[in-house]
């Protein structure tokens, strides 16, 4: 493998799979010379159900991610008047992104998008005939035709327009053929997404979908809006880049709808280091900007969490704190991480005191505290600090190991 290839699997702050840059993998990638991030979370965060940001708090946000580098900001201001004025003031702030209102097919909103200042707009419309008939009675044509004029109307004002016909995975072909196209020649949209509104399709198919879509609008960048139900959501979004994708709509911490959208954190990751594309994603600030959202939001991600969890650079095992020893000697920690926290701007990892503890971290641990012990205690003393771990089903605290140890001495605590 070629030297200039190396580089792309292997730095001073990640070590990755070379089998990611093989020619038979990569053969049938169509990938773009970069990757915008259109970050939806001042939107679907207020959709994700027990969370409601306040004006104050989406203006600190949308301020958070323009240091990270996302492309866009998409922001709904037809949701409440507190949401207009937060759109206004966002919009004022002179951001380096674009601010994007989210807008249905009702005139009025995009009136008031106008009002609100904004650079675009994303029409929101049903994209799939049976949601058309079912909801609104509308035939496929005039489903279409509603879109259509929505976009018209903002673009004729002069805004940036973005098609966001939504359930796409479930429509006809033919009739998918006629929305697109109608949407770029009579419609005038810029840009258009495809949205994988449930989360149920396989990688594959979404490259094929993306594929199609371009060859029928030849020239116009897709977007693509994807959720979480089936867990697919990041690999969604990497299948959408393989199939020349250029813009992502992500959220941080995967807030959003039901099970939520692909988070921020993980694509920017993902299609930087796994695909090797740009996305103008400050990295080194995604953990920032992860632990702010879900303090404004009151929303914490699982511990285990990819890229942001607070268990990503921790452990309690024995045998794995040894092995980060012996890679810490060899002067390489991607030898048993896939990549250091200092990457994301998150801090050092750290040892955890579970039932999973050895000897050696046990004696680590007393060591910082000050503490000696002979062989026979030491032994005890683990063996003492896994039960009180699955007694209380998680870390033993500095104060309990200093009780423990005190006990086996036969010492007063």
């Amino acid at each position: 493998m070629a030297s200039a290839r190396e580089e792309k699997w292997v730095t001073d702050k990640y070590w990755l799979s070379p089998y990611n840059w093989l020619d038979e993998v990569r053969s049938n990638f169509d990938l773009p010379k970069r990757v915008r991030i259109h970050e939806v979370t001042l939107r679907e965060a207020d959709q994700q159900p027990y969370v409601s940001l306040r004006r104050d708090e989406k203006v600190r946000i949308a301020r958070a991610l323009d240091e990270l580098g996302v492309w866009s900001i998409e922001i709904a201001p037809a949701i409440s008047r507190d949401d207009e004025l937060a759109t206004k003031e966002i919009s004022g702030l002179g951001l380096k992104a674009k601010v994007i209102a989210f807008v249905s097919w009702r005139k009025e909103d995009v009136d008031l998008a106008l009002k609100c200042d904004v650079d675009g707009v994303i029409v929101d419309f049903v994209g799939n005939p049976w949601q058309g008939k079912t909801f609104w009675g509308l035939s496929p044509e005039e489903q279409i035709q509603r879109g259509v004029d929505q976009m018209l109307y903002a673009k004729q004002h002069g805004l940036y327009v973005i098609a966001l016909p939504w359930d796409n995975y479930r429509a006809p072909l033919d009739f998918l053929e006629k929305l697109y196209k109608r949407s770029v020649t009579d419609g005038k949209a810029d840009e258009v997404s495809i949205s994988e509104t449930y989360g149920f399709a396989l990688p594959w198919t979404t490259v094929h979908l993306i594929k199609k879509v371009r060859s029928w609008i030849p020239g116009v960048p897709i977007q693509k809006h994807g959720h979480n139900d089936f867990g697919l959501a990041t690999g969604d979004m990497l299948a959408a880049v393989c199939g020349g994708a250029e813009v992502l709509h992500t959220t941080m911490c995967s807030l959003g709808e039901r099970s939520g959208n692909a988070a921020t954190e993980e694509a920017a990751v993902d299609v930087e280091l796994l695909l090797g594309v740009d996305t103008g994603i400050d990295l080194e600030k995604l953990h920032y900007t992860a632990e702010l959202v879900q303090e404004l939001t009151k929303f914490r991600v699982a511990p285990n969490k990819p890229i942001v969890g607070s268990n990503m650079f921790s452990t309690g095992s024995g045998w794995v704190v040894w092995m980060r020893e012996k890679a810490q000697e060899a002067g390489k920690m991607t030898g048993v991480l896939p990549f250091k926290p200092e990457l994301i701007g998150a801090p050092p990892g750290r040892y955890v005191l579970g039932k999973g503890v050895g000897r050696g971290l046990v004696e680590m641990k007393l060591r910082e505290m000050g503490i000696s012990t002979t062989d026979e205690q030491l032994t005890t003393i683990t063996e003492r600090i896994k039960e009180e771990s699955m007694i209380r089903k998680g870390e033993v605290p500095d104060r309990e190991v200093r009780r423990i140890v005190s006990q086996v001495r036969g010492e007063p605590f």
